[in-house]
């Protein structure tokens, strides 16, 4: 119920904000290309690293730097625009995503796991999008839809070994090798608002959220790449 209130509520607001908004509505047909920058902000989870360990360990993601590009094409236009919502994103950082854990290995021997693994995400999406107008120089949109992603992992500074009940350590290495790819279908949904600075250009803000499983079999195994982005967009039509 409560959130039937909340949407009838929400329809009812934005209905009012475009009754009330006064000039006519843009009639340039050419394409709304927006730039974004910002930080990516994945969920901390855990993994399996093989069938030699017997339990899983921590993975701690620190903010990755982003930005891409959205286009809109539309293909409804008046104080309520919708159509389609093409673009794509990269993220990145180096040495900052920490793989931790001390874990037994079934055989009365413990294993030390710490290392620093580097982390590159590209993605390109095609979605839907709505964009209403709020009054003459504020708009707000949201879009959704499917993505392609593709993640690169790195382990660097690798610093792992068994350590048996006598507490003698010895060598062996826990990652095979030390870089990974993977590429794998999953979604995104975008919100924002824009302010108008002058004809066709506008400056703004928004939430970004990516989700997509992928498999660095060759290092930290499956992950869910997945977590929220905030952005500072500027958007112009060409």
């Amino acid at each position: 119920m409560k959130h039937r209130l909340f949407s009838l509520f929400s329809a009812a607001f934005f209905a009012l904000q475009i009754a009330n908004a006064s000039g006519e509505a843009p009639t340039d047909s050419a394409a709304l290309i927006q730039v974004f920058a910002g930080v990516l902000e994945l969920d901390n989870q855990t993994t399996d690293l093989g069938d030699e360990v017997r339990n899983d360990v921590d993975i701690d993601f620190s903010s990755l730097p982003s930005g891409g590009i959205e286009t809109e094409y539309t293909f409804a236009r008046g104080w309520v625009h919708w159509g389609l919502n093409p673009g794509g994103s990269i993220a990145w950082k180096n040495d900052d995503t920490v793989i931790s854990g001390r874990l037994s290995n079934g055989s009365g021997s413990t294993l030390a796991v710490e290392a620093d693994s580097s982390l590159f995400l590209a993605e390109i999406h095609l979605g839907g999008y709505i964009r209403g107008r709020l009054s003459n120089r504020i708009t707000s949109y949201a879009a959704a839809g499917p993505m392609i992603m593709y993640g690169y992992n790195d382990v660097n500074n690798e610093n792992s070994g068994y350590v048996p009940q006598q507490l003698t350590p010895s060598s062996n290495v826990v990652f095979k090798e030390t870089d990974s790819s993977d590429i794998n279908v999953g979604y995104y949904w975008r919100a924002g608002i824009d302010f108008s600075i002058r004809q066709d250009q506008h400056i703004g803000f928004g939430v970004r959220y990516m989700s997509a499983e992928l498999d660095f079999n060759k290092t930290v195994g499956k992950l869910d790449i997945k977590g929220p982005q905030y952005v500072l967009t500027f958007s112009t039509r060409l």
